[in-house]
């Protein structure tokens, strides 16, 4: 397997790459709390509706808990369809933090993600009581979709995180667990890895540190 050790900035995306996450569970949960097409929350996800706009910060959490709500029968807490949204959201591993403490000594490191303010509160609450640590603290600087109003594969998220620091896009290594983001990189002339989670693939597997 090909090493990017030699690549001076590296931009990782966040979940999947290093915040294991499991959507289905956020289906699942949904569900439970009363949500009767299930269906939706894969079209909306396809046609770029609600949770797009979520995660470019488009609509606020008061305002993506309303559309959620037409869908179910019952009714329910902002903290169940919190909850239940946050489902999806599972485990930081500790060896994923030290590999970032290790890559920092000789590279610049970003964290591109796309998200939004329900899961960012949710993870970064989880990061601190779980490692004691504060996520943002491992990067030169976190980029988030819903604080950008831009949503990756979008090439312009790239290009303004390039800008912004100053970064060449061909010493720049972007690693995600998304086919579509990693072309999108790539087609602004970075270097970009698709993850194959399902191939069993980790971050760690990328680094010979």
């Amino acid at each position: 397997m090909q090493k990017y050790d030699s690549i001076p900035n590296i931009i990782f995306d966040f979940g999947g790459v290093l915040l294991n996450i499991d959507p289905q569970k956020a289906v699942n949960s949904f569900k439970q709390i009363g949500l009767g097409d299930v269906d939706m929350i894969k079209r909306e996800y396809a046609t770029n509706g609600l949770f797009d706009n979520l995660e470019k910060g488009l609509i606020s959490p008061e305002q993506f808990r309303s559309e959620i709500r037409k869908h179910i029968s019952n009714g329910v807490s902002d903290a169940e369809i919190d909850y239940a949204w946050n489902s999806m959201l599972l485990d930081l591993p500790y060896e994923r933090l030290e590999l970032l403490n290790r890559l920092e000594k000789n590279h610049k490191i970003y964290l591109l993600s796309n998200t939004n303010i329900i899961h960012w509160e949710s993870y970064m609450n989880m990061i601190k009581d779980v490692h004691g640590v504060c996520l943002s603290d491992f990067f030169v600087k976190d980029y988030y979709s819903h604080n950008m109003g831009l949503r990756k594969p979008d090439t312009k998220i790239y290009t303004e995180v390039l800008k912004a620091e100053g970064l060449k896009a061909n010493e720049t290594l972007f690693v995600d667990d998304m086919l579509a983001n990693a072309e999108a990189a790539r087609s602004v002339g970075m270097i970009a890895h698709h993850l194959k989670l399902e191939e069993g693939e980790t971050v760690l597997d990328l680094f010979s540190l």
